[in-house]
């Protein structure tokens, strides 16, 4: 990559507040994108994966989640209020880890919603929110972070992992959103 050349880089004037503009060359091709980053920079993934076409799929061999499809997923099941994470659905028939993976799942929506400094939630939390015993949901915690769902940061606290969010896009909100509403 040697001869690739960012040409510009700017926030342009009149613009929407977060609008960028990149223009970047290469062997000879440019492309010139505007728009918020995430737009941009996923115009300039599909620009270089035409340059590079072994970049795509390393693309397709590293998993992550977008942040703004991990929340529209939590639509309609999670929501933020002044007294703090609600949910908006019936919980009595989901299991107790379940229930667990949604409260953890409440933890980053806040921390993407910048309504909180970081994703994760204490075990003493997660035991007050959810009404299970500590030893319970210490068990519960376990097993998640066996499967690398969830992961220790710090003493007592948990997050999810990235696996952890997937399965939670993927399975775990599209039985969540059947359940009726409280």
């Amino acid at each position: 990559m040697s001869d690739l050349e960012a040409v510009q880089s700017s926030v342009q004037p009149g613009q929407p507040s977060g609008t960028i503009e990149v223009t970047v060359r290469h062997n000879g091709a440019e492309t010139k994108v505007i728009g918020n980053p995430e737009n941009v920079v996923r115009e300039l993934v599909i620009f270089f994966s035409k340059a590079y076409p072994s970049l795509e799929l390393a693309s397709k061999l590293v998993l992550s989640v977008d942040g703004v499809e991990f929340l529209q997923n939590c639509a309609g099941v999670l929501a933020f209020s002044p007294e703090g994470l609600v949910i908006l659905k019936d919980t009595t028939t989901l299991k107790d880890r379940e229930l667990m993976m949604l409260y953890v799942a409440g933890a980053r929506m806040f921390y993407l919603m910048g309504k909180k400094d970081n994703d994760s939630i204490s075990l003493e939390e997660l035991a007050k929110v959810t009404g299970r015993v500590t030893g319970t949901i210490a068990g519960r915690l376990s097993e998640l972070v066996r499967e690398q769902l969830i992961e220790r940061v710090g003493k007592g606290s948990y997050r999810l992992t990235t696996m952890g969010q997937r399965i939670v896009i993927q399975t775990l909100m599209p039985k969540a959103v059947q359940l009726p509403e409280r």
